[in-house]
Order: structure tokens, then C-alpha cells, then sequence
């Protein structure tokens, strides 16, 4: 099962290349990364809605939808930064650059998370995870400088 999610988490990153291209060319038909990533939002929330109304056969109870935390409804609005990010970088880095920094930027946050057990199971660092943060960042300086 856990090769399964792997499989998927690779298909699913394999796709941000193509969704930072889509999006950036996007901005130049529409005015800029802000337009374009409000696009994006749009085209992929009306898609979710679609599938979530096909797949759980309804809507979310008004109970449950009151019960979610504050920090619940932040999740949006962290996407939405990091597509506006992706979409006005991305024609300045390319492809790789843009995504080697932007997996640095992920582990280095995963690893602040987990070690400290934020909204994840606590995995404290070990000297095996810091290794291969050091090695993303040196990966990270390879592409971009040479």
C-alpha cells in the first residue's frame, strides 16, 4: 500500500512542472501570475467540486464544516501563494531550477515539521535526514550554476 502512495506522490509531482508552465504562459494572456493563478484556483476548485460531488455523493454537513479549526482554511491560501510564486518564477528559472528550489524549500520545511511534530507524527532529525537536506541544497546550487 505504502508503494502505491509513493507511486502516486510521484505522479502527483511529475504533474507540477507541467501546472507552473501551464500557468505561467497563462499569465502572459492574462495579465500577470496574480490573474493567472486566481484562474487556476477557479478552473481547479469547479473540477473538485465536480469530482467531490461524484465520489462522496453530497455536500459537507454545516456541522462538520463549523467544527474545523482556524488554521483548517489555511490550506487554500498557502496553494494559492505557492502558485503565484511558481507562476511568476518560473519563467525566470525554467523547469528544473524552479523545482529544485522549490523541493529544497519543501524538505526543509518537512523536516522543521516533523522534528518538532506539527501537524505531522514526530520523526526527530537524524543525522540521515539532515544529510539529505545538505544534498538537496548542494543539488540545488548544481543545477542552478551549472
Amino acid at each position: 500500500m505504502a508503494l502505491a502512495f509513493l507511486l502516486l506522490a510521484v505522479v502527483a509531482g511529475s504533474a507540477l512542472p507541467f501546472q507552473a508552465g501551464i500557468n505561467a504562459r497563462l499569465a502572459t494572456f492574462v495579465g500577470g501570475p496574480i490573474r493567472a493563478s486566481a484562474i487556476s484556483f477557479a478552473v481547479g476548485t469547479l473540477v473538485l467540486v465536480v469530482v467531490a460531488l461524484v465520489v462522496t455523493r453530497g455536500v459537507v454537513s454545516t456541522s462538520r464544516v463549523g467544527s474545523v479549526p482556524w488554521w483548517g482554511w489555511l490550506g487554500g491560501a498557502v496553494g494559492a501563494g505557492y502558485v503565484a510564486s511558481t507562476v511568476a518564477a518560473a519563467p525566470r528559472l525554467g523547469a528544473l531550477n524552479l523545482f529544485a528550489a522549490v523541493i529544497f524549500g519543501q524538505l526543509l520545511c518537512s523536516v522543521v515539521l516533523d522534528h518538532f511534530g506539527v501537524l505531522y507524527k514526530e520523526h526527530s532529525l537524524s543525522a540521515g535526514r539532515l544529510a539529505g537536506v545538505v544534498l538537496l541544497a548542494a543539488g540545488v546550487v548544481l543545477v542552478r550554476f551549472f
